[in-house]
């Protein structure tokens, strides 16, 4: 039975009024100008999603929920996690538009090559739903056809469409997703997803709509290692085995953003690993409780020292210095 709705009742609380909250619910505030400056920086609702994960009754944040923190949390720990979300963001970023090149790229030579007589072969009614042709226009062309390259092509020739290397250029990464899931044929779309070795057409679909998601959550801004996806990735070349809604989860995407980056390229891959390894270990120099639960949400296990290559002990050796500087 659905719970009846109440009327909302809470009101803006000024920043002193914030910090009283904060310790009501066992935060610890040791200084409250560098406190305000946390809020006013990051905002009170925002610092609110990263001190979810030190709540009492963490992960339930439904009708279980309790917003009193673990003894012991300062807002420090709720700030450090803020940046390390920052990182893991900005770091994927650049990885995911190699991933979205490298789709794009083979999405318009293999079909192009194959439709070779017909340029524009994303409106033809035997390669493309009849669904997708009738939104084209207004749902992707509109702003497609503003890009000065298709301006000019445009102002030349006398074709309603750009050719498919031209116009795909600037369809966004969830275009692309619409239109591989409206091609026709199925040995089509097995050709885009055998390039990155995903023989199941469905599975490779979850992985698109994956990285769509968390482009999207980087490109806005939003919690990333939380995040939660809207469908369930499906097991496959990327993950054989998921645990309880890790297809729905930040860790599930992770494992699809490794697994096509390695199919682009391999040193991109570990280069990806470098630079997460060293944003988390910048968290656990910071906040060191953090541990278990960012192993549990991201699936990031950084190696023991012991077991470190040269660059991954270079990392630890420099956070031990910067460390050392600023205590000193």
């Amino acid at each position: 039975m659905a719970r009846s709705k109440i009327p909302y009742t809470k009101r803006a609380k000024t920043l002193d009024e914030q910090i009283a909250t904060l310790r009501r619910h066992g935060v610890v505030v040791s200084d409250e100008e560098k406190a305000k400056e946390y809020l006013s920086d990051i905002g009170y609702y925002r610092l609110g999603f990263y001190l979810h994960p030190f709540e009492i009754t963490y992960p339930h944040l439904d009708g279980r929920r309790r917003h009193d923190v673990q003894p012991g949390t300062r807002i420090e720990d709720a700030v450090s996690l803020y940046y390390f979300d920052m990182d893991l963001r900005n770091i994927l970023n650049r990885y995911l538009s190699r991933i979205e090149v490298a789709i794009r790229s083979v999405v318009i030579y293999e079909l192009s090559n194959k439709y070779i007589a017909n340029p524009t072969w994303f409106v033809d009614s035997t390669v493309v739903s009849a669904g997708f042709i009738r939104k084209f226009p207004n749902e992707a062309y509109k702003s497609i056809r503003n890009k000065l390259p298709i301006r000019r092509h445009h102002t030349k020739y006398l074709d309603p469409y750009a050719p498919a290397w031209k116009t795909m250029e600037f369809m966004t990464f969830g275009n692309l997703e619409v239109l591989y899931d409206n091609l026709i044929l199925e040995q089509d779309k097995r050709l885009i997803s055998s390039k990155f070795n995903v023989m199941a057409i469905e599975t490779f679909k979850s992985y698109l709509t994956a990285i769509r998601e968390v482009r999207n959550a980087c490109a806005h801004g939003n919690v990333l290692f939380g995040m939660t996806l809207s469908r369930g990735i499906r097991t496959g070349e990327a993950c054989y085995h998921f645990s309880g809604n890790e297809h729905q989860s930040f860790k599930g995407a992770l494992r699809v953003v490794d697994f096509l980056l390695k199919q682009v390229s391999v040193n991109r891959e570990k280069d990806l690993w470098k630079e997460l390894y060293s944003a988390t270990l910048r968290l656990y120099d910071k906040t060191p409780a953090i541990r278990p639960i960012i192993e549990a949400q991201t699936g990031i296990i950084v190696p023991k020292e012991r077991g470190l290559g040269r660059w991954r002990k270079a990392i630890i050796k420099n956070i031990v210095n910067i460390a050392k500087k600023i205590s000193g």
